[in-house]
C-alpha cells in the first residue's frame, strides 16, 4: 500500500512552503508517495475553517492520509491524530517537497506530543 502524507500548507502546490501551524494553514495537500519512493500531488484541499478541531483530522483520515507532516499543532488536533493512527512527524520551515523529501530520507523526527510550531519563524497564538 502506498503512503500518503498530509502536510497544511501555505498554497496548494509542493513548492509551497509548509504551515507554521496546522489549524490555520490555508490548504491541506496530500502527497502520495509510491514503493519506488516517488511521490506526487493527489489532492489540495482549501481550510475554510472548521467548525472543530476534530474536523480537518476527519477529513485526513477520509483522504486515507497515513502519515502528516507539521511544524505546530494543538492538543485537541494531536489526540485525533493518534486516535486514528495517523503518524505525526516534526516538520521544518520550507517547501512541502522539502518536507517530502527530509521524511522520506529518515530525516523528519516523530513528533510525540503537541506543539506549537517549533521550527517556524512565526510566532502564533491559538
Amino acid at each position: 500500500m502506498n503512503r500518503i502524507i498530509g502536510i497544511p500548507s501555505d498554497g496548494p502546490e509542493i513548492s509551497d512552503n509548509i504551515s507554521a501551524h496546522f489549524g490555520h494553514c490555508n490548504f491541506f495537500v496530500g502527497i502520495e508517495i509510491s514503493d519506488g519512493g516517488k511521490f506526487e500531488k493527489v489532492f489540495a484541499l482549501p481550510n475554510s475553517g472548521h467548525s472543530s478541531c476534530m474536523e480537518p483530522v476527519i477529513n485526513m483520515k477520509q483522504k486515507n492520509v497515513t502519515d502528516m507532516i507539521l511544524t505546530g499543532i494543538g492538543m485537541r488536533p494531536f489526540m485525533g491524530f493518534q486516535q486514528v493512527n495517523i503518524n505525526l512527524f516534526q516538520g521544518v520551515s520550507g517547501t512541502i517537497e522539502k518536507n517530502v523529501r527530509m521524511l522520506l530520507g529518515g530525516n523528519l523526527k516523530s513528533l510525540s506530543n503537541a506543539s506549537c510550531g517549533n521550527n517556524s519563524e512565526h510566532s502564533h497564538t491559538h
